[in-house]
């Protein structure tokens, strides 16, 4: 199972990483999950957002998944057989919500394993751990409907993104869980079935 856990997808940085990573765009099969930015900006307002612009550039085949859309329908239909799991970023608990609804959280582990590579950026990096607790406090942006929820449990950490230096004491402060890694934009965390690598400066905060 490989994840591809960035803060900020369309990073100029981090999609030169992520193409290198992939061995190139060209010929993909992209399944693209806007469904976060909707719970943050309203519904259809990912298609004017700099991450979709970028991904509609790619030589790729894409394939856009609303999961709001599949409540009735079987999603992995649509997943199997894609190259990449692109989920994009917004309001976490309104991402898990339709996660849950859906069973694309029952049915992820088993697509992965097969060969398909999870990409998240912000929120879509932040459901695959075992609950969205970072996400009821994260600074400036609390998601008070997420405090509730377990994530997607696909790996034992949590990852706190768009991380300012300045903001060190107050994360130290909050943290509950086992592992945060703090990431900024430009930095993503690989992780290859029990193997994990941070792709930037690696900054830890360990729970009790």
């Amino acid at each position: 199972m490989k994840l591809f856990l960035a803060s900020e997808a369309k990073n100029p940085e981090t999609v030169k990483k992520l193409e290198e990573y992939i061995g190139g765009f060209e010929g993909k099969r992209i399944a693209y999950i806007p469904t976060a930015s909707n719970g943050e900006e309203g519904w259809g307002s990912w298609k004017n957002g700099g991450t979709w612009k970028l991904v509609n550039t790619l030589p790729a085949e894409i394939t856009v998944i609303q999961l709001e859309d599949y409540r009735n329908k079987d999603i992995s239909e649509v997943l199997e057989g894609k190259d990449i799991i692109w989920v994009a970023g917004g309001i976490s608990g309104y991402l898990m919500y339709w996660m849950k609804s859906t069973r694309f959280d029952e049915k992820i582990k088993k697509i992965l394993e097969k060969g398909s590579l999870y990409v998240g950026s912000s929120a879509g990096a932040m459901v695959t751990g075992r609950n969205l607790d970072v996400s009821t406090w994260y600074i400036g942006e609390n998601d008070y409907g997420a405090e509730n929820m377990t994530g997607l449990g696909l790996v034992d950490f949590d990852i706190y993104p768009h991380y300012e230096d300045s903001l060190h004491e107050q994360i130290k402060s909050k943290f509950k869980g086992k592992k945060l890694y703090l990431l900024k934009n430009g930095e993503e965390v690989i992780v290859e079935n029990d193997s994990i690598r941070v792709i930037g400066e690696e900054r830890i905060i360990s729970g009790k």
